[in-house]
């Protein structure tokens, strides 16, 4: 059995434990007036969110200027994220035989410019020569049916034939008539011109021209493509020559779907290239595409360039930027903005001393504003110069709290 003196020997050492620990526990606190009597510890003023306070007389204020947010007229400018130029495709042919054929001379070469009706090259056709043949035998065959007719209709008012015979007469003349123009509208198809045909009129003609039709250019152009060879065989479903006028030329340029709104034909556009950095070239937008692109989210717009020097080719690749009509925006000055990683950031005044760091919504831009969407309204005191040093400055204490920005 336990006896009631060793029980009686634990009970007096565990309270003396217990108090030895509050009596440690009570000297480890302060007492209550020098509680009161202890300074409160400064807050650094990064430590704020959103907020940083300058001290009295900071030599970084006399360095701060502002500017007031407001609404203000201004011209945007729109960036196209990519854009090409290309041939005016109003101005833009592929030439071909209209018959099958031989080449027997081309007289342009790949870059010369040529002029409307020019020749480019001369087909040996077959199929050519029995069209031309035709149309001598119909015009032969007509000028008899002709004096024929001629010849009933004066027999006719004499009384020497009968009115069925004259109507006969008539009907040959009808037929011949309209085999005639037939066959002449056939040598037009095939690109001989009136004068060419007019020539077929004449009693005899060399045996190796009747065959011979030649390739022509239906405007003044340059050759950007030539596929002839002298002796080929080639039909009409070959591409002979392309020809463009490159005296204007479109751009296609890709806009982000956020911008249609702005975009309306007719809208000025400046445009530059690599191979003349110097240089802006002035257009219009002609046209705008009814479909967004499902990958890129990008609408199609095509622009109209004067090229008079021929400085810009196809295929080049350019600079895009759209200025829009003049408009009433809310805007801030470009120099306020700030960026810390993928946020656009600007001061506002609070204060004196006192800066908010607030995040914005930006717009479109023009040179020295840009419109802001959303973080700012009107009114506000936005911080322009001087916007770097309050941006470091509070990036600073941010550091050292060991928290972002």
């Amino acid at each position: 059995m336990v006896s009631w003196k060793a029980i009686s020997s634990k009970c007096i050492v565990r309270l003396a434990v217990a108090v030895a620990i509050t009596a440690v526990s009570a000297s480890c606190q302060p007492t209550q007036d020098e509680t009161q009597k202890r300074p409160p510890q400064a807050i650094p003023p990064a430590t704020q969110a959103g907020v940083i306070e300058l001290p009295d007389g900071s030599s970084m204020l006399s360095q701060i200027h502002t500017e007031r947010v407001a609404h203000r007229s201004m011209r945007m400018s729109l960036k196209a994220q990519g854009g090409k130029i290309l041939p005016n495709e109003n101005r833009l042919a592929h030439l071909g035989p209209r018959v099958p054929g031989r080449i027997v001379a081309v007289y342009a070469n790949l870059g010369d410019r040529v002029q409307s009706g020019e020749r480019l090259l001369l087909l040996d056709s077959p199929a050519f020569g029995e069209a031309q043949l035709e149309y001598r035998k119909r015009r032969t065959a007509m000028r008899v049916v002709e004096k024929a007719f001629e010849r009933a209709k004066a027999l006719s008012a004499e009384g020497a034939i009968g009115i069925s015979e004259y109507q006969r007469r008539e009907a040959e003349h009808e037929n011949a008539k309209a085999e005639l123009y037939a066959a002449e509208e056939k040598l037009h198809l095939l690109g001989m011109s009136e004068r060419e045909i007019e020539r077929l009129s004449a009693e005899r003609l060399p045996h190796a021209e009747v065959a011979q039709v030649f390739l022509r250019a239906p405007f003044s152009s340059e050759i950007i493509e030539r596929n002839a060879t002298v002796g080929e065989v080639v039909d009409s479903s070959k591409t002979l020559f392309t020809v463009a006028d490159l005296s204007t030329v479109w751009v296609r340029a890709d806009f982000p779907e956020q911008q249609i709104g702005t975009l309306t034909t007719g809208l000025a556009v400046e445009v530059r290239v690599a191979a003349y950095p110097e240089t802006v070239f002035h257009g219009a937008i002609t046209y705008i595409g009814a479909m967004i692109d499902p990958a890129t989210r990008t609408v199609t717009a095509r622009l109209q360039i004067p090229n008079a020097d021929r400085r810009l080719r196809p295929e080049m690749f350019a600079e895009v930027t759209v200025r829009t009509q003049e408009q009433s925006v809310l805007a801030i000055p470009r120099t306020a903005l700030q960026q810390v990683g993928n946020r656009t950031m600007v001061f506002v005044t609070r204060g004196s001393r006192r800066f908010e760091w607030l995040e914005v919504t930006i717009g479109e831009s023009s040179n020295e504003y840009v419109g802001v969407k959303a973080g700012v309204k009107e009114g506000d005191e936005v911080v322009t110069e001087g916007s770097y040093a309050l941006k470091s400055e509070a990036l600073r204490g941010q550091m050292s709290m060991g928290g972002p920005l």
